[in-house]
């Protein structure tokens, strides 16, 4: 319910604001501009200078929401497709046997523990990836490859546990890269000068109700559009940043059971 609220503030505060843009180009134009005589045509130049830019418009905020969106997904089969590395290399070290499998497991169950506490707000506050968990990682990497299999089992286990293992490595880059490369300073100028040219040619039509309710409307959906790209443009930030519920749920199960209540939930 809080994360609700905290995404209604935000997506009306976008609306409000596109709102002010919006009318305030357009009162700003009605007096400083004259609108002309009818043989100036003064009309028909307005409406296609507001269709070109309108183009030009709607094309970086499709392009732009498009990549958000892709974005947002890919990170999002990142972290199921994590967190099943994870849970393989947990699984394989039990069929492995031997000593290795309590700091394998245990570090797992901890480099899990410290994403989700962790390292989810840095990416959420674009920080980096945490240096404990890699740390953890790390610890668990340098065991599977001191692993001295003895028999073909062991050895397919060891080979796809190391496998598993590297693959966790490159999901967290993918997670950083993610994070870190937000677009705000290429896309926000350009997108809200862009919602001013787009309502200074509309100074020619008087502000009475019907002009001012179509205004109201393409203001309020402008800034929808703009609140979802925000809302996407960090999958680990608010207000629509992804929960870690792939993490949460390995530590429900036999990974978390021998942590404290407190570190699962």
């Amino acid at each position: 319910m809080p994360g609700l609220v905290i995404l209604t503030v935000d997506g009306l505060a976008f609306v409000a604001g596109s709102l002010v843009i919006v009318f305030g180009s357009y009162f700003l134009a009605r007096k400083c501009l004259h609108p002309g005589l009818e043989s100036d045509r003064t009309h028909d130049a307005a409406a296609t200078i507001a269709v070109r830019i309108a183009a030009l418009h709607g094309l970086i905020l499709a392009l732009v929401y498009a990549q958000a969106l892709g974005d947002y997904k890919g990170i999002r089969n990142n972290l199921m497709e994590e967190a099943v590395a994870i849970s393989d290399v947990f699984n394989d070290v039990g069929r492995y046997g031997g000593p290795v499998v309590a700091p394998v497991q245990k570090g797992l169950a901890n480099y899990v523990v410290t994403v989700v506490g962790e390292e989810w707000d840095m990416l959420g506050h674009r920080q980096g990836l945490s240096p404990k968990a890699w740390t953890l990682w790390n610890d668990v990497y340098e065991h599977l490859l001191d692993l001295t299999p003895e028999t073909d089992r062991q050895r397919f286990l060891s080979n796809r546990m190391r496998d598993r293992a590297a693959s966790i490595a490159r999901f967290r880059e993918i997670r950083e890269q993610t994070a870190a490369g937000g677009f705000e300073g290429m896309f926000w100028a350009p997108a809200l000068i862009g919602l001013c040219l787009l309502s200074i040619p509309f100074y020619v039509y008087r502000p009475n109700r019907t002009h001012l309710f179509l205004l109201s409307i393409f203001g309020a959906y402008s800034g929808v559009v703009l609140f979802f790209i925000f809302a996407f443009s960090n999958p680990f930030g608010q207000p629509g940043g992804l929960d870690p519920i792939a993490f949460q749920n390995l530590l429900r199960g036999d990974m978390g059971s021998g942590l404290p209540p407190a570190a699962v939930n």
